[in-house]
């Protein structure tokens, strides 16, 4: 669902960036007020990422994988959850090329804004009747309006042939079958959060997500080399090449596609993960142990 560049027209990409300015400003305006658990929130945006790197190949010749805006939200709170995938969003664009540095506004707006308020409030208004069930219409309601919307940004620009209904349509369609995948991950892993949540009432981290994203990162390469059996298209890239679009980016990143030039791919793809993965739990750690006044 990284839009990149040449798909939307500049106004619309300026448009997106203000609106999620605004959002993420406020967002930021509440934690700077509120007791934030910075490691937690480090550990959910590196356990994002290394889900990200997860491609897994779908038959009919696409791959998809897990976003991850609804879980943000429940487990860290509409603001700190939009925080912590908006890193996400915005490491993987300067490192790794993922997604147009001038789409990024847009990209934040569908993954790291839409995807996770609509995600926490579904969530909380099905809570009380059933955990799971909440969870799991969280994260399918979440991606699927995250990809309506891009298609909308996408449909609404002149480099796009066709109407915002049909990329509306095209982007919801395939985004709503893949989130029921979505929708499974959040619910088991809300579930499991829940199930054990004294552990994550206090400010340090325990091992079991620590290994959960190791063991992420370690398999990465096995998902990579899965997802280029069916060519590692995402439900964007066959839509884009359905219709006519063609991106137009140029920058691809210190570690382009998750790789590292002059490397093995897949070690490549091993190594730059760990290096994603550090980045995130450096900084939580960095923000913990920082003096207060």
């Amino acid at each position: 669902m990284h839009i990149p560049d040449g798909y939307l027209d500049m106004s619309i990409a300026v448009l997106m960036w203000v609106l999620t300015a605004a959002v993420l400003g406020y967002s930021l305006e509440r934690l700077s007020q509120e007791k934030v658990n910075t490691a937690m929130l480090g550990v959910v945006a590196a356990a994002i990422f290394a889900a990200q790197m997860l491609n897994w190949p779908i038959p009919g010749g696409t791959s998809a994988h897990f976003v991850g805006g609804a879980l943000a939200g429940i487990l860290l709170g509409p603001y700190a959850g939009s925080v912590a995938m908006a890193s996400v969003l915005v490491v993987q664009a300067l490192i790794y090329g993922d997604g147009g540095l001038i789409a990024l506004g847009a990209n934040l707006w569908n993954m790291a804004v839409v995807n996770v308020f609509v995600g926490w409030y579904a969530y909380k208004a099905l809570e009380r009747v059933n955990r799971f069930a909440a969870a799991f219409v969280a994260g399918w309601l979440g991606i699927t309006l995250a990809a309506m919307f891009a298609g909308l940004e996408i449909g609404l620009s002149t480099a796009f042939k066709y109407n915002a209904v049909v990329a509306v349509s095209a982007m919801g369609f395939w985004h709503g079958i893949l989130g029921l995948i979505e929708g499974l991950i959040t619910a088991g892993v809300v579930s499991y959060v829940y199930s054990h949540r004294p552990e994550l009432e206090v400010s340090e981290v325990s091992k079991k997500p620590l290994v959960a994203i190791a063991l992420m990162i370690l398999l990465s390469p096995v998902f990579a080399y899965l997802a280029e059996l069916v060519h590692y298209a995402e439900p964007l890239e066959n839509v884009a090449e359905e219709m006519g679009l063609h991106d137009t980016q140029t920058y691809t990143g210190i570690f382009p596609d998750y790789t590292i030039p002059g490397l093995n791919d897949y070690l490549g793809t091993l190594i730059s993960g760990a290096i994603g993965v550090a980045i995130f739990l450096s900084v939580a750690m960095m923000r913990r142990h920082a003096p207060t006044n």
